[in-house]
């Protein structure tokens, strides 16, 4: 069968036509079944957007300025600059076009070649045309061709392909929200560390003044005979280790900072402070309420629940490799040459099987079947570790708001013993012995109440994790807590 140059430009353009038209199909359909998850958390829409803003942003931070930090600014700054989110992203959009590479089985395959030969006959006893032997016959030819097919269909090969493809794209999606949401969880727990380690520093400085007082009021007892010297060795005693403390918390404190600016993605940054103080805020939640609202938005549930999906879509694409392919095909040639000087074409329909093994096809099917049962397991897995993770950490967020309490009136009480033996030792009528047992407990009290602080703190941020949104405040406070009450 032979063609001209229009009828083969229309079998091209016919091509171009159902290809064009299966991909908008395919768009329209990954468009109308995308899952648009209105209850995610708000803290991970903004990072998603804010993330792709700043693509092409660099970190502004020099050590040579100087700035100050809010826990929302920390929280931007490694949606921002965080390379591990970087990663996700990048992950997430490899998994995207595996979606259009199984579609692709739609598109046509296209093949062109030339083939140049060249043959001679050479007669030694004569030419069977007559005239003396010896003669030689050379023929030169080039043989141009371009050849198509496409399929046309499957029996839901590719479509299952391609919805697994998909499920495994919507779990990606999921995974990078997972790792924006422990992230943030790591900015908060590193941050309240930081509010605590300053606070430390705080206690430290005060204590270290005080003993610097006390070891001058010893010398002077002790130049006017009232006190023994052993007041003023004592009072150096507690004086240096106070130092050394400072020094110590100091230390936690740089490092804290270096840590958070490595989650931060600005590793090299540590020139800021932050602006924020440890805090006693009320949530408005409930277990059962949390237990709900994890199940339904958490990232790392819904990933694993498409995980399922995919194996499932695995599954049904392994059971059709027993159907055929239908799909179209066409050919065309234009030889160059002596006896070559030919053009030829054609174009066909055909049902084929690619290497049917029935065998093969039996185990990959029960592969699939076990591998998506797995995916099953792993999803109930995730399930139940969510379920005792949010229950665990809201029985431990309960237990720590109490604590604060019962630190908060320890503090209290240390306080006011330790300004009565205070003043007793001015006046004289204390000992060493009991003004250094009530300045370590009025020091054990203060560090005990910031403590219970930030595991109340560190407890809600790790709650929000689990949960996968941020905890709602209710409008009222346990207590009021001022730098005078420390």
């Amino acid at each position: 069968m032979r063609f001209n140059k229009k009828q083969i430009i229309s079998l091209a353009i016919l091509s171009c036509f159902v290809l064009t038209s299966v991909n908008m199909a395919e768009a329209f359909s990954f468009k109308k079944n995308k899952n648009n998850n209105n209850t995610q958390a708000v803290t991970l829409k903004k990072a998603n957007k804010k993330q792709k803003k700043a693509e092409m942003e660099q970190p502004p931070y020099t050590n040579e300025v100087h700035s100050v930090f809010s826990l929302n600014d920390c929280i931007e700054n490694a949606v921002k600059y965080n390379p591990g989110i970087w990663a996700s992203i990048y992950n997430e959009e490899a998994y995207k076009t595996r979606i259009g590479q199984a579609w692709a089985n739609y598109f046509p395959s296209i093949s062109a070649g030339l083939d140049v030969s060249r043959s001679g006959n050479k007669y030694v006893g004569g030419s069977p045309y007559g005239g003396a032997g010896g003669n030689q016959y050379l023929t030169m030819g080039y043989i141009p061709s371009v050849s198509a097919d496409m399929l046309i269909f499957d029996f839901g090969k590719t479509k299952a392909s391609a919805d697994m493809a998909k499920r495994m794209y919507e779990a990606t999606k999921e995974d990078t929200k997972e790792n924006i949401n422990t992230i943030i969880y790591n900015i908060k727990y590193t941050y309240y560390n930081i509010l605590f380690a300053q606070a430390q520093v705080h206690v430290y400085e005060d204590t270290v003044a005080d003993y610097q007082l006390q070891l001058d009021q010893a010398w002077g007892f002790y130049r006017y005979g009232t006190k023994p010297k052993v007041d003023v060795v004592t009072a150096e005693y507690n004086l240096g280790k106070a130092k050394l403390n400072l020094v110590k918390a100091k230390n936690v404190l740089e490092v804290a900072k270096v840590q958070l600016s490595q989650i931060m993605g600005i590793p090299e940054y540590t020139n800021y402070e932050l602006s924020d103080q440890l805090t006693l805020n009320l949530f408005d939640i409930t277990e059962e309420n949390a237990i709900n609202t994890a199940f339904e938005v958490r990232p790392e549930l819904i990933s694993a629940k498409k995980s399922e999906e995919a194996a499932k879509m695995n599954l049904r694409a392994a059971r059709r490799d027993f159907t055929p392919n239908l799909g179209i095909y066409g050919s065309y040639n234009n030889g160059i040459g002596n006896e070559y000087n030919v053009q030829s074409g054609q174009v066909g329909v055909g049902l084929t099987y690619n290497g049917l093994n029935i065998l093969r096809i039996k185990k990959q099917i029960d592969q699939a079947n076990a591998e998506y049962k797995r995916a099953k397991a792993e999803y109930e897995d995730t399930k139940h570790e969510v379920y005792f993770n949010v229950k665990k950490n809201y029985m431990e967020l309960e237990t720590n708001r109490e604590a604060i309490i019962i630190a908060k009136l320890a503090l209290d009480q240390a306080k006011e013993q330790y300004r009565q033996v205070t003043g007793r030792y001015k006046a004289g009528v204390g000992n060493a012995i009991e003004l250094k047992d009530g300045e370590n407990t009025y020091l054990n009290a203060r560090l005990d109440f910031y403590n219970a602080m930030l595991n109340y703190n560190n407890t809600a941020a790790s709650l929000e994790r689990e949960i996968g949104l941020p905890l709602k405040l209710k409008p009222e406070k346990v207590l009021e807590i001022t730098k005078e009450d420390l």
